[in-house]
């Protein structure tokens, strides 16, 4: 401000100085020359206002400083113009005076009306009453006025003085003056007569402006300066030289009047010099030469100007949409005059010529008339032009016509950018929907120029922070990546940006443009911020873009961007919804990474450290219920990617500890399913049994129990189920609990309700066999009850369901005499109506089924056993052969019948049943503790009566072989091939 005001204070003085200078010349003029004096008289009166003015303004009451000051230095070249003028008329002869009044009068009123125009646009209000400045200032204009009509009403009297001074200086033998012909150089001549003849030359150019139409600034800059024309031939000169005195001549013109006698310049009569050898001296006038050729070119320059417009004017009238033939000839001829005359454009846009308006009402119609280029060449001439073109283009309703015309008419792109430049254009460009998705649309056309073009068009239209992100929601993110991370962006701003961002639907293409080193830096840094705003922005942008692979493995690459999701998560401090998007971010970054990728990169390493683990595990006791879900959601999706981490927390006595408290924190809500999960995530592939924690073994037990015999999700109940699979065997504590009827019950429901689904069957099944282990009596002949559905099993499930009814099945055929005694007399409490299912006999084990929980003949489970064989599964093969050995075992509770005869009929079960051969290709193929199952039952069976002679000999062969490759099964063979050879 301080500067604006020095510049309008040194404009103020510079004026007054000016001012001042011009009254000076002014009053040395004489008293006779009264029009000229009383302009300088008059500019009196403007010094009084301009100082005036000056004095307020410096006591601060206006403060438009820039504008003043502009208006000051248009005043102080009017008033050097005029200064100038005066001056010029002051060195000139009495003649001269004479002959250039007119124009010096002329010229004044000029810088007059200039003068007042900046008077009445000065801030005058506060000062007017104090000097009458107005009615000054009016008094000032009407003189200015009156001088050019005085000047009119003299004519008569310059005239006569004009002749009176030609009376005394002319030659008397000369015709008079109207009859004066044409001058011939070299002809003896008066400075009278040559001063006549330049005075009708020019007098119709010097005519006063009140007898002649305004003149447009183009025919004022045409006329030439007087000083032009060679005071002897009145024609411009074309080598112009100076004589003596300074004053300038055409060379040839001046060296014929030399020689022809005079000796005296013809201006100011002083006496030309000629050199010794009587020529005379000339000098060139390069200036002058030079300023002749710039205004003959300039003249020229304008004439071709007048030319093209007025071609370009017609050319807009002929423009009809009736005759296209013609239209196109007249576009061909628009574009060559705008293309050879650029300043002919500022008629395009003239009311009367409606070019601009024609132009938009064919590029409508160009699909049909096929002159879409010409009509584009010609709106682009004319957008080039100005700024004012541009607007006036863009109000015409060609943008939606551009935009259909950007594939087919290239320089359709060419136009837009031109209009994108001015920004009320690149406004209604955004305004309009379909404008950023076609730009963006061609960012990857196979043209190049036309590619260029459109980024080009999406640059100049972000010029907004909303026209930004409208453009980033199109797919072209690079305007919005520049401004993300410009320098000295406010954190409001990078947060407003990086919540729109979140919500964005962007392609892989498109986030590829954020895998930016530094928008990922400043996305970490707004994790650490103060502002609860920005960090969410920065959570939900992150949990956004974690679905890009590439910018994903970015945020990876460091482990400072997941150290700062970690330290949301454990400070208590933060926002609910923050942990929350922190959780996600965790959780989705687990999701997506592979296992290799897990000691790759730094990230993960933080993650998956056993510190981490102890620290997350360590927030479940403490923490809100929401985020006890979250933090178990987080371990569940590492454990499930991480070998490592399982074998780290079940190997951790204390870390277990906090999983299975998890279980008694809140039955009802969904931390409970959560910890299930965990749980069973951990102990689901784990062979050994997982202890339980010792403070609350009990309770916990009785949690997992509750779950399982009262929840009504499936899901839960499975998931408990796998967990007392997995409890530690040969604790009396636990045995007890499983020993429940309401264990079993709850089993059987899931069971029967598996809906065919393989993983719910395996969990109740584990859960089975872990029951049976150890049981007692009562609960072994529950379980028998669910002999239907567990042969049905070996049939239709899973390997793991068959692998697990095998071994149930094994279990409970196994059963022992003691226990089998204890059972029968456990039964005195049953209708007699059992006896008839349970004393019938089977063909193996006749009475002695008696003894047995379940016998696998009565249960129709020795084919579907077989069957399990043939299907060369290793581990439920090896269950299934375990199983038919059990037909083998006939507990000694029948001394009558001896073992030998109980083999052949228990073989001959298996024969029957197509047992043989399966059996064979396990002893083929099989791995070799597979083999020493099924050598060991092939070794009861082979001498049946129905083992066919090439099952026989293929036995043989199989031995032999064993014999010679397989140490670990050569002594069983031994005894074997001695039985048969």
């Amino acid at each position: 401000m301080d500067i604006l005001m020095n510049l309008r204070d040194e404009a103020y003085t510079r004026v007054v100085d000016e001012l001042s200078d011009l009254i000076t010349s002014g009053e040395t003029i004489r008293n006779e020359e009264e029009n000229i004096r009383r302009f300088s008289e008059q500019m009196i009166y403007v010094r009084e206002i301009i100082i005036k003015l000056q004095s307020q303004q410096s006591g601060g009451q206006f403060t438009c400083s820039s504008t003043t000051a502009n208006l000051l230095r248009r005043m102080e070249i009017a008033v050097n113009n005029a200064r100038e003028t005066i001056e010029g008329y002051k060195s000139k002869s009495s003649l001269l005076r004479l002959l250039f009044c007119r124009s010096v009068v002329s010229k004044l009123n000029q810088s007059s009306k200039e003068i007042t125009d900046v008077l009445s646009l000065l801030p005058l209000t506060d000062i007017g009453i104090s000097l009458n400045i107005y009615s000054n200032l009016d008094a000032i204009i009407h003189s200015l006025k009156s001088m050019e009509l005085k000047l009119e009403e003299n004519t008569k009297t310059i005239h006569s003085r004009l002749d009176l001074y030609i009376s005394e200086n002319s030659d008397p033998s000369l015709p008079p003056l109207i009859e004066a012909k044409e001058v011939k150089v070299g002809e003896p001549i008066n400075e009278a007569y040559q001063f006549t003849k330049m005075l009708e030359c020019f007098s119709s150019e010097m005519a006063p402006p009140i007898q002649r139409e305004r003149s447009t600034v183009d025919e004022i800059v045409s006329l030439p300066n007087i000083f032009f024309y060679c005071p002897l031939t009145l024609k411009l000169m074309e080598d112009p030289v100076n004589v003596s005195c300074n004053h300038s001549y055409e060379r040839k013109a001046v060296e014929d009047y030399f020689r022809s006698g005079h000796k005296f310049c013809l201006l100011c009569k002083k006496e030309l010099i000629s050199s010794s050898l009587g020529k005379l001296e000339l000098t060139p006038n390069p200036t002058l030469l030079n300023t002749i050729s710039e205004w003959k070119q300039r003249n020229a320059l304008i004439n071709a100007e007048k030319n093209a417009k007025k071609k370009l004017r017609d050319a807009a009238e002929r423009i009809t949409f009736d005759n296209m033939e013609s239209t196109n000839q007249v576009l061909e001829e628009l574009k060559a005059v705008m293309k050879e005359m650029p300043s002919c454009i500022s008629e395009a846009t003239d009311s009367s010529c409606k070019l601009v308006q024609k132009l938009a009402g064919l590029l409508k119609k160009s699909a049909a008339a096929g002159n879409a280029g010409l009509v584009l060449w010609c709106l682009l001439f004319i957008a080039r032009f100005s700024q004012e073109n541009k607007e006036t283009i863009g109000r015409g309703g060609v943008i939606k016509c551009l935009l259909k015309q950007l594939k087919t008419e290239p320089i359709a792109a060419v136009v837009l950018l031109e209009l994108s430049t001015n920004d009320r254009i690149a406004q209604k460009i955004i305004e309009n929907k379909s404008s950023i998705p076609v730009l963006v649309s061609l960012l990857d056309n196979p043209n190049s120029h036309l590619a260029e073009n459109a980024r080009a068009v999406l640059k100049n239209l972000s010029n907004s922070i909303s026209n930004i992100i409208l453009i980033a929601k199109s797919g072209y993110l690079t305007p919005f990546l520049h401004e993300f991370n410009a320098q000295g962006n406010s954190e409001e701003m990078r947060a407003f940006m990086a919540e729109e961002l979140a919500h964005m639907q962007l392609t892989e293409a498109a986030a590829s443009n954020l895998n930016n080193e530094n928008f990922i830096f400043h996305m970490t840094v707004m994790l650490t911020s103060s502002l609860p705003a920005s960090q969410l922005a920065s959570l939900k942008c992150i949990k956004r873009l974690m679905a890009f692979s590439g910018i994903r493995i970015s945020f990876l690459s460091t482990v400072s961007t997941v150290s700062a999701v970690l330290c949301i998560i454990t400070d208590t401090a933060t926002e609910q919804q923050s942990r929350k998007e922190a959780f996600d971010i965790l959780i989705s970054l687990i999701e997506t990474s592979q296992t290799f990728e897990q000691e790759s990169y730094p990230g993960l390493l933080r993650l998956y450290s056993s510190s981490n683990i102890h620290n997350l595990l360590e927030q479940m006791n403490p923490s809100i219920p929401n985020d006890q879900v979250w933090l178990l959601r987080l371990l569940l999706a590492m454990f499930q990617k991480s070998d490592t981490a399982r074998d780290w927390i079940i190997s951790d006595r204390e870390a277990m500890n906090h999983l299975f408290s998890a279980l008694n924190l809140d039955w009802n809500s969904e931390v409970r399913f959560n910890a299930l999960k965990l749980i069973y995530c951990v102990t689901g592939n784990y062979s050994n049994d997982v202890p339980l924690p010792p403070p609350d073994k009990e309770t916990t037990l009785n949690s997992i129990i509750a779950i399982l015999t009262k929840s009504c999700i499936a899901e839960e109940v499975s998931i408990a189920a796998n967990i007392i699979s997995h409890l530690p065997r040969g604790d009396k504590t636990v045995d007890a609990v499983l020993q429940s009827s309401t264990v079993l019950k709850a089993i059987n429901v899931l069971i029967s309700h598996a809906n065919k689904s393989n993983e719910v069957l395996e969990n109740a099944l584990g859960a089975l066999l872990r029951c049976i282990d150890q049981s007692n009596s009562s609960f072994l002949i529950q379980v028998g009850k669910l002999e239907p559905v567990i042969v049905q099993m070996l049939s239709t499930g899973s390997s793991l369901v068959k692998l697990r009814a095998a071994m149930i099945l094994t279990h409970l055929a196994r059963c022992s005499p003691e226990s089998s005694r204890s059972l029968l007399g456990a039964l005195h409490f049953r209708q007699p109506s059992w006896k008839n299912v349970f004393l019938t006999h089977c063909t193996v084990h006749e009475s002695c089924s008696l003894q047995r929980v379940i016998c696998l003949v009565k249960a129709g489970a020795v084919r579907p056993l077989v069957d399990m064989v043939d299907a060369m599964n290793p581990v439920a093969a090896e269950a299934a052969l375990r199983a038919l050995e059990t037909l083998f075992d006939n507990g000694n509770t029948e001394p009558s019948v001896s073992q030998s005869m109980f083999n052949a009929v228990a073989a001959g079960t298996i024969v029957e049943n197509k047992g043989a051969a399966p059996i064979l290709e396990v002893l083929e193929r099989g791995p070799v503790p597979l083999k020493k199952v099924a050598l060991e039952l092939f070794g009861k069976i082979y001498k049946h009566s129905d083992i066919t002679s090439g099952e026989l000999e293929k036995f043989k062969a199989i031995l032999f072989y064993l014999l010679n490759e397989e140490d670990e099964l050569k002594k069983k063979v031994k005894v074997l091939l001695t039985e048969l050879f």
